[in-house]
């Protein structure tokens, strides 16, 4: 009886030991304090409020990559991984627009939709709100509204879900996994949870032809099955920002968690600004994001780009058109005369040698 009590404590010492990480690595440090990435020659590679972990990748708005090799305190060393390569972006001269080849693919040739949300429901902006936290109604929502606004201005459907998470804990992706299931269920083509960091404003401040706004930072959790397509996501949407509006992306960070990015192959968390930024200029950023959207799935003015069907991408599989079938059955009328001139030779021979 002993032995099974104890065999059964130990099985539970060893779930803890592999739940306690992945829920560690939702939480974010608090009170002003931030991580800093540094790289070999402790230069700033970012900051951010986001837990970091060994083997965290960040890849900067130049497209460097750094790896965390080593975290002490809130400081982050980082070894320095080469370029990475991103996506080609084409322009399509018929539809006037940058857009990628193959595009996502949209089921049938309706407009793509884009389920919205946020898990950490209070989360605010303090020049404009007048503090980083309002529970249950955060500055968030503001910005999210704005993104939804705009996305169905380029065209897309758009399901917004506006339940509440709080409180901004360790147990909030759980609480919104609920959420983001219900909004799975709208069979959406991607889904995006909206945040904003918690660093100094220098960090998301920039100016895009002449306005202030806040950069935009993609995160992907490296602990779901849908990482690889996540990235590609992510690599798309940022490569049509360098694009279209230089200047608007903060990066890609892939950390230590899931953020429930496993529902879907194309999930994904935004940071619009920190909390030391304002408002009205994370809505700017949200609005320019928007506008880059239609690239990323290739809708040009509302109109959805014929996909490439998996028959076209591959010749093999290619359906006959309408000459392609003519040419098919003249074929098939040829050999089935070579077929029978054969047959009946055959049969001439064979009768010839039998009287033989």
């Amino acid at each position: 009886m002993r032995k099974r009590l104890l065999s059964l404590f130990l099985l539970i010492l060893f779930g803890l030991s592999c739940s306690v990480p992945a829920f560690a690595s939702h939480v974010e440090v608090s009170g002003d304090r931030y991580f800093t990435l540094l790289d070999e020659n402790n230069k700033v590679v970012h900051k951010t409020a986001l837990m970091v972990f060994n083997g965290d990748i960040y890849i900067a708005a130049d497209n460097s990559k750094y790896k965390v090799v080593d975290v002490n305190g809130t400081i982050a060393k980082c070894s320095y991984q080469g370029k990475e390569i991103m996506p080609e972006l084409n322009y399509d001269p018929q539809r006037q627009a940058f857009l990628f080849e193959p595009s996502i693919p949209v089921q049938g040739n309706k407009k793509p939709t884009i389920a919205v949300y946020h898990t950490h429901s209070d989360e605010s902006y303090v020049p404009t709100d007048g503090k980083e936290s309002i529970r249950g109604d955060g500055g968030i929502y503001d910005v999210g509204q704005t993104f939804v606004k705009e996305l169905e201005k380029q065209g897309f459907n758009v399901e917004y879900n506006e339940a509440k998470h709080d409180p901004h804990d360790v147990n909030a992706y759980h609480r919104s996994r609920k959420t983001a299931t219900d909004l799975m269920k709208e069979g959406p083509d991607a889904i995006i949870d909206v945040h904003r960091d918690a660093v100094p404003a220098d960090v998301y401040q920039t100016e895009i032809e002449g306005e202030d706004v806040t950069k935009i930072k993609l995160v992907i959790g490296r602990q779901n099955p849908n990482m690889k397509t996540n990235m590609e996501f992510a690599k798309k949407i940022k490569t049509v920002m360098d694009k279209e509006q230089p200047g608007l992306s903060n990066g890609i960070y892939v950390g230590k968690g899931d953020y429930n990015q496993d529902l879907s192959p194309r999930a994904m968390l935004i940071e619009v600004g920190a909390h030391t930024n304002s408002k009205e200029e994370a809505q700017k950023g949200v609005t320019l994001l928007a506008e880059t959207m239609p690239a990323v799935f290739g809708i040009s003015n509302g109109k959805t780009v014929e996909n490439k069907s998996d028959n076209e991408q591959d010749p093999a599989k290619k359906p006959l058109n309408e000459d392609n079938q003519r040419s098919g059955t003249v074929l098939i009328i040829m050999l089935a005369i070579l077929g029978a001139a054969a047959g009946g030779y055959y049969w001439l021979n064979r009768g010839t040698k039998e009287k033989q």
